[in-house]
């Protein structure tokens, strides 16, 4: 097969160019039907990598540079035992020219994909290591912490926005994630054991999808804010070619992944979207333009600022946009170089700009859409400032006792005996009344962000508390079945500040952010696993409270049991997006 990839077919590859220049100029040719793909055309450069062999994934800095895995071998899905540590090359798209190479040092193995945090360090794992790798540019080091099942084969990498690197353990049908504060991994197991875990992106929810690659199993699997592992499937029956790799998320929050060998890409509308079913889901087939290639093959996808998904298809040679929206058609380009197997590493920058390795050429390449208007680069977000966080994980205990960022939680969570940590949440039961829960310190603008649930909601409710000096001061938005309501307690006496209708229901799980800047008061909830509503679905000022701890109120009778998944209390971002900017990484493998 690898073979039949490198073959030059010289008549073939002069075809293919000229309908590629065709396609450029909007003229004419295959399937090209997309408004978009008529309005502008694309020229693409590509440059040889500094070193080494077969490049792989991509990313981005703050500073727009184009950062390259280059691993020297061609995994599939491993390397020879002999192959030596990989690099990891920066490139300049002002300049067009390297900027320096970074080779992995001594111990290390060979990266595949990379993704920046918020703190300018670049992560990757070492499937060939079985370990998790990250290089820091401020003082050019690296370190690796290996994972902890063994030959885990730990793949495609994405970094949610609380720092954490999650990541794909291709060979042992996990979902792996690892905390650099705590320094310790978490790992969670899919139901299928031959699910092969591939490519993994987080969406603005804070949930985590990731492709169940053999096509046997052939899923979409979720990891909710909340600590859910659901699945979907793609088609109700399997077809021996269907094996989804990569995964990005378009402006609307749906989930869009590559589908392998059967030359297709896919959508997981989430509004329609239901675990166990394919609800929602549409599959979009384009038609190879190269009848004698050794099949089809789509890895790479990544989605622009106009609305366009971009992917790459490394056994027809080509790359290629489709509208965001499901309505118009496919737009193919050729690769500049014959034989060049553009891959996994199909990746979009901030400036509308498809970047894509060509593997077997030893390429970086760069297409640029023309006709169309420059956005500006918008500077990367400040990093978020956590003031405390609990997932919860931990083992059953009286007590919420210590959180998983090590404060110890206040109020009543650590004195009532209603409190307890059971099935890795923080439970409230065989109690009535009034419980508060603190965590962290004392603050004046800040925002809580947490995920639980009501077994009733029969006068009962559940809240977040902003700026709570004592159980007499306090603000807190909450849901009580019908509403959600922002309140204030000041010297005892409670005032509803504003309300809007919101039907919950009981045993479901609820994720509700509330914040405060200054005297402006904001509050949305949507059901865990959603996307989260891009507005604010209650905003009111008041300035009687200045300062305050963070934490969660519950109003419960005897026979409601509420359930916590996670809490976390930040410094908001004043300006917050729903669509984050630099948030995601779409990365894949020949499998």
């Amino acid at each position: 097969m690898l073979n039949g990839r490198k073959i030059v077919l010289g008549l073939l590859t002069l075809v293919l160019l000229i309908g590629s220049a065709i396609l450029a100029f909007g003229m004419a040719g295959y399937d090209l039907r997309s408004n978009h793909a008529l309005a502008y055309g694309i020229t693409t450069t590509d440059f040889y990598i500094p070193s080494s062999l077969d490049p792989w994934g991509t990313t981005f800095d703050s500073k727009g540079n184009v950062w390259l895995a280059i691993p020297g071998c061609d995994p599939a899905p491993t390397c020879s035992s002999d192959t030596p540590p990989g690099e990891i090359a920066e490139f300049n798209p002002a300049t067009s020219s390297w900027i320096k190479t970074y080779q992995l040092p001594t111990g290390f193995a060979q990266p595949l994909f990379l993704a920046f945090d918020a703190q300018g360090r670049v992560w990757f794992p070492l499937p060939m290591g079985n370990s998790i790798g990250m290089f820091d540019p401020s003082n050019n080091t690296f370190k690796q912490w290996a994972v902890p099942t063994a030959n885990a084969g730990p793949w495609d990498v994405a970094i949610d926005q609380n720092g954490k690197i999650w990541f794909t353990e291709h060979f042992t049908n996990k979902l792996g994630r690892f905390d650099p504060v705590t320094q310790t991994f978490k790992e969670v197991s899919t139901p299928a054991s031959n699910s092969q875990p591939y490519g993994i992106v987080v969406d603005t929810s804070n949930n985590v999808w990731f492709t169940e690659n053999n096509s046997s199993v052939a899923l979409i699997g979720e990891y909710t804010s909340g600590g859910k592992l659901q699945e979907y499937k793609i088609r109700n029956s399997l077809s021996s070619g269907l094996t989804p790799h990569l995964m990005t998320v378009d402006s609307h929050g749906n989930i869009w992944w590559s589908e392998g060998w059967v030359g297709m890409i896919g959508e997981l509308n989430i509004a329609l979207a239901v675990p166990g079913t394919n609800n929602g889901v549409t599959e979009y087939a384009y038609n190879p333009p190269c009848s004698t290639c050794s099949g089809k093959h789509t890895s790479g996808i990544s989605v622009d600022r106009n609305g366009l998904i971009w992917f790459a298809d490394g056994e027809q040679e080509i790359f290629g946009s489709f509208p965001e929206s499901g309505t118009g058609s496919f737009a193919t380009y050729t690769t500049p170089t014959a034989n060049g197997h553009p891959h996994d590493g199909l990746n979009v920058d901030g400036q509308n700009r498809v970047w894509f390795d060509e593997e077997f050429a030893n390429k970086l390449a760069e297409a640029i859409q023309s006709g169309i208007p420059t956005p500006t680069v918008s500077p990367s977000p400040s990093p978020i400032t956590i003031l405390a966080e609990d997932t919860f994980q931990r083992a059953n205990q009286v007590l919420w006792g210590t959180a998983s960022d090590g404060k110890v939680w206040g109020g009543g969570a650590n004195k009532l005996s209603a409190f307890s940590i059971n099935n890795n949440m923080g439970q409230v039961s065989n109690g009535s009344g009034q419980y508060s829960a603190l965590l962290g310190p004392t603050a004046t603008d800040a925002e809580v962000l947490f995920s639980g649930s009501l077994s009733s909601f029969t006068k009962s409710n559940v809240g977040a508390l902003l700026r709570r000096s004592d159980a007499q001061n306090w603000y807190k938005a909450s849901i009580n079945g019908v509403s959600l309501l922002i309140q204030k307690k000041v010297n005892s006496t409670l005032t509803l500040l504003s309300k809007t209708a919101f039907a919950a229901t009981a045993g479901t799980s609820y994720t509700l952010r509330f914040s405060v800047v200054g005297a402006t008061l904001s509050a949305k909830v949507w059901q865990t696993g959603s996307t989260e509503p891009a507005n604010w679905m209650i905003t009111v000022t008041d300035s009687s409270l200045l300062l305050g701890r963070c934490g969660i109120n519950l109003q419960v009778q005897s026979t409601v049991t509420a359930d916590i998944t996670s809490f976390l209390a930040t410094e908001p971002e004043t300006k917050r997006s729903v669509e984050k900017e630099n948030l995601y990484h779409w990365p894949g493998s020949h499998l």
